[in-house]
Order: C-alpha cells, then sequence, then structure tokens
C-alpha cells in the first residue's frame, strides 16, 4: 500500500519512478528520501497540491493512530494492569496525544502546500 501511494504521489508530482522500487518492498528511508525530493522540487501548482493531498493522507493516518491508541488505552483501562504503577493506559494517552499533534501539523504542512498551489 506505502509504495503505491509513494508511486502514485511521484507521479502526480511529475517524477518518475525506478521499476525497482514500483515491484519493491517500502522501507520507512524510502519513503523519506522521495517524499524529501518531491518537497524540495515541487515548483508547479498542481505538484505542490499532490502535496497538500499527501500531507492530509497523513494527518488522517495520525488520526487513525491515536484513535487506535485511545481504544487501546480504554482496553487496559478495565483489566488488571490498570492498577499498576505506570499503568499501560496512560502510555495509550500520551501517544493519542502525540499523533494528535502530529495530525494538526500535517494538516498545517498541507494547508501550506495547498496555498502555494492557489499562487
Amino acid at each position: 500500500m506505502r509504495v503505491v501511494r509513494v508511486a502514485c504521489l511521484a507521479l502526480a508530482l511529475g517524477l518518475s519512478l525506478p521499476l525497482s522500487l514500483s515491484a519493491a518492498p517500502a522501507v520507512a528511508g524510502d519513503d523519506h528520501d522521495l517524499e524529501e525530493m518531491m518537497v524540495e522540487t515541487a515548483s508547479t501548482p498542481a505538484q505542490h497540491q499532490a502535496l497538500a493531498d499527501h500531507f492530509h493522507a497523513r494527518a488522517e493516518a495520525a488520526r487513525r493512530e491515536a484513535a487506535r491508541h485511545r481504544s487501546m488505552g480504554k482496553a487496559y483501562a478495565g483489566g488488571r494492569m490498570a492498577r499498576s504503577p505506570q499503568p499501560p493506559s496512560t502510555h495509550c494517552t500520551k501517544l493519542a496525544d502525540m499523533f494528535d499533534a502530529q495530525a494538526k501539523e500535517y494538516d498545517a504542512l498541507a494547508a501550506a502546500h495547498e496555498a502555494e498551489a492557489k499562487q
């Protein structure tokens, strides 16, 4: 799924990808390197809009992670571990808050690219 998303973003930005990347499993470094290259080279409204769409998707993924951690926190709150000195639900809440903050940052970055796309 990640390879497809990265390949679609690259195509939307007018970049070509080697065929080996589209067939190989993606690792975090590949995504980051390609994303960095696209950010550095974006110059047209379409490229900035593609980046905005990409960062909106990243924000949505972060929101899903936040929700997942909140759900796990609720599960832990009802179990035996809830009585431990450092209950796992506290960990889950902290992670959910971090993912919420990450989503806000991605939304702000997407908004910046959307503004650039309109110029």
